[in-house]
């Protein structure tokens, strides 16, 4: 059960591997995408498709007939990887061994829709990828395996992203081993150090300046390469894909100034330095070409 890349790994490795049979696949329904807003399938539905795996497509589990169809699947586990539907609890005890879900957090730090993101916007220097068993709460179930997740300082979402998918992928044929052969061990969540990764909006991904300069670095990285940290200009959104980031310099200027004609950036402490930006509906460009097209005035505020 799953919709998004993130998913596609675990998918992969599960039909490579001669001991499990993968006998359904279930997705999010083909959506309207691209300019011709003609529908596309998940990438996971993709994958099935290939492997002539059934693939089921319910927008929920409200409908008894979908319940009763997973339940005549008569499944030993169900697999949840970013699925995007919210599973009622009779569906995750329609299983011999319930539910299981592939989480990139390092629970009970960031349950929720994006802790991928949210461990970049916070500027966590570890993170990890867990193997849960799924239970009625929001990612508050018992954790089965953990790995941890060092986060340099120069990671992106999208390179996180594909980290945790792999790591995923490799611990749930771990934890399905172990499964079957009844050694796998069960650890409740702490009650301590509980955050919340709430689904990102287009709100999120203006750039605060009002923020020191680490925090805003790490913005720009939690959106990077797409949809990616922007600011208005002109009456134009420019992104900032990548930046320099320098912690020490202190400035009198206010938070998103323009410091000089090198497009250097007041924080609320320290200073930023796009390397890497974008007018929208324009291809990336590196900073001194895009300054040579676009003038960005020193002593502007940015907003």
């Amino acid at each position: 059960m799953g919709t998004p890349q993130f998913a596609v790994p675990s998918l992969q490795k599960l039909i490579e591997c001669k001991e499990h049979e993968v006998i359904a696949v279930y997705t999010m329904p083909p959506r309207p995408a691209g300019r011709g807003q003609k529908e596309a399938i998940s990438p996971i539905h993709a994958l099935a498709l290939k492997h002539n795996i059934p693939v089921y497509n319910p927008r929920n589990f409200k409908d008894y007939a979908d319940y009763e169809a997973f339940v005549n699947l008569k499944a030993d586990v169900a697999i949840v990887a970013a699925y995007g539907v919210i599973l009622p609890e009779r569906i995750l005890n329609a299983t011999k061994h319930g539910c299981i879900n592939i989480h990139p957090s390092k629970l009970p730090r960031w349950r929720g829709a994006a802790p991928i993101q949210h461990t970049i916007l916070a500027g966590d220097k570890e993170t990890s990828v867990c193997i849960m068993q799924m239970d009625k709460g929001m990612d508050t179930g018992d954790i089965l395996l953990e790995r941890n997740v060092e986060v340099p300082s120069h990671m992106t979402s999208t390179l996180l992203h594909n980290e945790c998918s792999q790591i995923g992928a490799e611990m749930l044929l771990e934890a399905l081993q172990a499964l079957q052969a009844g050694t796998l061990m069960r650890k409740k969540q702490s009650e301590d150090g509980i955050t919340h990764a709430h689904k990102l909006s287009r709100s999120d991904e203006k750039i605060n300046f009002n923020q020191e300069a680490r925090l805003v670095g790490a913005q720009i990285r939690a959106f990077s390469p797409r949809p990616g940290a922007y600011f208005n200009y002109n009456g134009e959104t420019i992104k900032i894909i990548e930046c320099e980031v320098d912690q020490t310099i202190s400035t009198k200027g206010k938070p998103g100034t323009i410091l000089d004609d090198d497009l250097h950036i007041a924080c609320a402490s320290g200073v930023i330095r796009p390397t890497l930006l974008q007018r929208e509906g324009r291809k990336m460009l590196y900073t001194d070409a895009f300054l040579r097209g676009f003038k960005i005035a020193k002593g502007n505020i940015l907003r």
